[in-house]
């Protein structure tokens, strides 16, 4: 968002971050906070579900198995960032999933392998 705005703050590209500016700057009692995620769905839901799977109630339902995996399935991450990676120094994200959502959009090695064992 700061990059963006450097380069010109009345581009579009800049005006598309304000929408999410509530998810990771805010003013608390004590004065402004910032979080660098927006969560850890995608971390916390692979555990679970594997939980679950290890426990005989993956045995007494194959509807949980199946909304387990088409929840995990929602925070992977469809495509790739715009442009030229090698530029940004970004990594390929098609495919992998991220600590929290797709929205995030990192590509997190360990979350990725807990994904695919969903």
């Amino acid at each position: 968002m700061l990059c963006c705005w450097v380069e010109d703050p009345y581009s579009e590209a800049f005006k598309l971050h304000l929408p999410r500016i509530a998810d990771y700057l805010w003013v608390a009692e004590d004065g402004m906070k910032m979080q660098g995620y927006n969560g850890s769905q995608s971390w916390d839901t692979a555990f679970a579900v594997q939980a679950i799977i290890s426990t005989v109630l993956a045995e007494e339902s194959d509807a949980g198995r199946v909304l387990a995996g088409s929840v995990i399935l929602c925070f992977q991450v469809l495509e790739d960032c715009p442009g030229d990676l090698n530029f940004w120094f970004r990594h390929v994200l098609k495919g992998a999933w991220p600590f929290s959502t797709a929205d995030l959009g990192w590509p997190i090695s360990d979350c990725t392998a807990e994904g695919l064992k969903v």
